[in-house]
């Protein structure tokens, strides 16, 4: 996931930033960070972030502004609101606001907002099939797995399956998501729904077998626990 961090002091910036390398490192997820110090910066880079920290008050404008423009672009982002004035809060309501921390920021706020952040972003995520006539689009909660066939690939959803166009290493691109493990090079499967666990497959709540290939078995069954040790 890709995270900015937009304040107008370094300190803050670089603050969160260690926050959130030692949540990530402790969940061991993965996540991309950018730091800026202007909202013009952040409106500028084009880029799809899955979550900002955006102070209040910035040098060149007030961060309501900027968050209305991010969200002409990206209506899915979630937004924290870091200020040091509580009353700012209010406004803030207007845009949707995931989260609003009062400075100075503490680690355990900072945690608390991100597991919450997490729950919300996986839930939330929707996977794109590409199917021969028309895309369609899912909860990425709601796949079990995704199979690689020869040219095609097969999305399994708890409710029916679809036979797509899109390559399974494009799958695992656009998910990016920890409770998803591309255990095979024809397999990607959803941690939620994984009921057994043997050394070289695994069967899922509906039955159905995953293979796992014994070179990524380790680093599986460790993504696994963790995924069991902080699922939300």
């Amino acid at each position: 996931m890709r995270i900015a961090i937009c304040d107008d002091e370094k300190t803050v910036c670089e603050e969160i930033k260690q926050y959130l390398n030692e949540f990530f490192i402790a969940r061991n997820m993965m996540f991309v960070c950018d730091l800026f110090t202007t909202g013009e910066q952040v409106c500028s880079q084009n880029a799809a972030y899955d979550l900002i920290f955006m102070d209040y008050l910035l040098p060149d404008g007030n961060g309501i502004g900027f968050v209305k423009q991010i969200r002409r672009e990206n209506e899915r982002v979630f937004i924290i609101f870091s200020t040091a004035y509580p009353e700012h809060v209010f406004e803030s309501f207007s845009l949707n606001t995931f989260r609003f921390l009062v400075k100075p920021i503490e680690k355990a706020a900072v945690f608390e907002a991100m597991d919450a952040f997490v729950s919300a972003y996986q839930t939330n995520r929707k996977i794109i099939i590409n199917t021969l006539n028309k895309e369609i689009i899912v909860d990425a909660d709601k796949v079990m797995y995704i199979e690689a066939d020869k040219k095609y690939t097969l999305v399994r959803t708890v409710d029916k399956s679809y036979t797509s166009f899109k390559s399974i290493s494009r799958y695992e691109a656009e998910i990016n998501n920890p409770q998803f493990f591309r255990t095979h090079r024809s397999f990607i499967v959803n941690m939620k729904y994984i009921a057994e666990i043997e050394k070289k497959k695994l069967r899922l709540t509906n039955g159905e077998i995953v293979i796992v290939s014994p070179g990524v078995y380790d680093a599986f069954l460790q993504n696994y626990m963790s995924f069991l040790k902080y699922k939300f």
